[in-house]
């Protein structure tokens, strides 16, 4: 019996019919600049607000992904609305949007299933839409990619080495890592304001210092920095685990390029209450060429 999950923000975070989520995701592809950054990646951090909001920024990311080698991507992305430790799993054939199906790589879901930390429950899915806000941008750009789906929930004293470690089998060349993730979230309404809301350039530029004490750890590479940084800020990055996992995994073999950075000031007007957006791509490490006989 084939298996599926249904999109949940169809027809609200995006449009319910096939033609306009295409005109919607072509449209953003295209109004943004290829990104000067070496390819093919490792991976890519990007957000998951609706389009209107973050859709610049994700595709941004996503467009470095055009014509390239990745048969495989390996979402990480944090749960808003269940709480649990480790990863949670979903094994089921594939998810669907309106623009169609995309695989799920159950094999790749069974060898994590079998590890600490990670167990298949398709609770946390239901309500989420941190990873499948990422499926529509993967199905223009990445077509035949599968997916292999990991939602990430709250991590103990070495949880986050034993995730990267479980993790890493499943990072081969043509496997690429897509971490969701906002960044910080400003305003009563998050219960988080570090400096006073005195108008917008204020919070922009207080919200750009902050927000790049954060990305240049993660452009470093540095998990143990970034995480030191988010517990000593209270930064609410909404994707700090996923992030930090996917550092861990990647073992600083290259530098981060920021590749866009805004705030959802910059759409709205609101500086009161907003949410930073930022796209981040890891080039693959370079394999050292043989040296001549």
């Amino acid at each position: 019996m084939t298996t599926s999950k249904r999109s949940r923000l169809a027809g609200t975070w995006y449009p319910a019919e096939a033609a306009p989520l295409r005109a919607e995701v072509d449209g953003l592809l295209r109004g943004v600049a290829l990104a000067d950054v070496a390819r093919p990646l490792a991976g890519l951090v990007v957000p998951h607000a609706g389009y209107q909001y973050s859709g610049r920024a994700a595709a941004t990311g996503y467009r470095c992904l055009a014509g390239g080698p990745y048969r495989r991507a390996l979402i990480l992305a944090p749960s808003h609305y269940s709480g649990f430790r480790g990863a949670a799993l979903l094994d089921v054939d594939a998810f669907e949007s309106p623009i169609g199906r995309t695989v799920v790589d159950r094999v790749a879901v069974a060898a994590l299933a079998a590890q600490p930390l990670f167990a298949v429950d398709p609770g946390p899915f239901e309500p989420e839409h941190s990873l499948e806000i990422q499926l529509p941008f993967l199905q223009q750009v990445l077509p035949a990619a599968t997916v292999v789906p990991v939602l990430l929930g709250h991590v103990a004293t070495g949880d986050v080495t034993s995730l990267a470690a479980a993790l890493r089998p499943l990072v081969d060349e043509e496997t690429l890592v897509v971490v969701s993730s906002d960044f910080t979230h400003y305003g009563r309404r998050f219960d988080y304001q570090p400096f006073p809301a005195r108008g917008p350039a204020a919070v922009r530029d207080g919200l750009r210092r902050l927000d790049m004490g954060a990305i240049d750890a993660v452009c470093d590479g540095d998990a143990q920095a970034f995480d030191a940084y988010v517990e000593g800020t209270g930064a609410t990055i909404c994707g700090h685990v996923p992030i930090a996992v996917f550092l861990t995994l990647h073992a600083r073999h290259t530098r981060g390029c920021l590749l866009t950075y805004y705030t959802s000031l910059d759409v709205t007007g609101d500086y009161e209450h907003c949410v930073s957006y930022a796209a981040i791509a890891f080039p693959r490490p370079a394999v050292a060429s043989a040296p001549s006989p």
